[in-house]
């Protein structure tokens, strides 16, 4: 089912209040468990772009959820950073509190925002990331030019983690994945659709293809992946997860 985006953002905001295990009422082990193994796979991915992350000093999570992403970078990888979190929802950045606990660390700021409005002037950030998010995001255009407003001169903009397919297998994996259990309304990326966003607001945009599994799925899953893995030509064509980066 497609959502007009009143609807679809008001889920995403209606998500973190309600959640039996994420919602900011409480910190439960469940949500604990899960997300230190997103931590593996957001360090892996890291490890991958070291290059473009390290030395970055002013850092912005958009779609943050929880914030648990910026905690971790900051405690493991940025330490002297300075962290802004957003979130749609301000039930989710009310539980920032929980993960700057558990980490050690403190967020410069957090507030909820829209992906695509954020209150913070022109060239704030150097970096500015979102795990496993951007699929989410109704108005990926209108988000990519308000993060290129946001972003300093040589700054850079990364998209951790996001499921990806080809215009041509679109609609089928788009309904694969609506028809499984999901608590907000999901979306697939296509390359050449945000290659030719960035060709016309002006940003540089490169997809680095990367399927490999870090988090134990469903077999199924999992052994799709692996063999995805082992047949780099075949992830441009079938479903598959993409970090992607963009610079001016």
């Amino acid at each position: 089912m497609r959502y007009s985006l009143d609807k679809k953002e008001q889920i995403e905001i209606d998500f973190w209040k309600k959640s039996q295990f994420e919602s900011s009422d409480h910190f439960s082990p469940q949500n604990l468990n899960n997300k230190l193994q997103e931590c593996e796979n957001l360090a892996y991915r890291l490890q991958k772009h070291q290059v473009h992350i390290q030395g970055k000093k002013e850092i912005l999570e958009i779609g943050a959820g929880q914030g648990w992403a910026s905690c971790f970078i900051k405690s493991t990888y940025l330490p002297e950073a300075n962290f802004t979190v957003t979130d749609i929802s301000e039930y989710a950045v009310d539980s920032v509190k929980y993960w700057e606990a558990h980490f050690k660390v403190k967020m410069a700021k957090t507030f909820a925002a829209k992906s695509y409005a954020i209150d913070a002037p022109d060239d704030s950030f150097d970096l500015i990331f979102c795990y496993a998010a951007a699929h989410h995001f109704v108005l990926i255009e209108e988000t990519l030019i308000e993060l290129k407003r946001l972003l300093k001169k040589n700054g850079l903009i990364i998209f951790i983690y996001e499921p990806t397919c080809s215009r041509l297998l679109y609609p089928l994996f788009y309904r694969y994945v609506n028809k499984m259990p999901h608590s907000t309304p999901e979306d697939v990326l296509i390359p050449s659709r945000i290659k030719k966003m960035c060709k016309s607001i002006g940003l540089t945009y490169e997809n680095y293809y990367d399927p490999k599994v870090i988090i134990d799925r469903n077999i199924r899953t999992t052994q799709y992946f692996n063999f995805l893995h082992s047949f780099p030509f075949l992830q441009r064509v079938l479903p598959s997860s993409s970090d992607l980066i963009f610079y001016e």
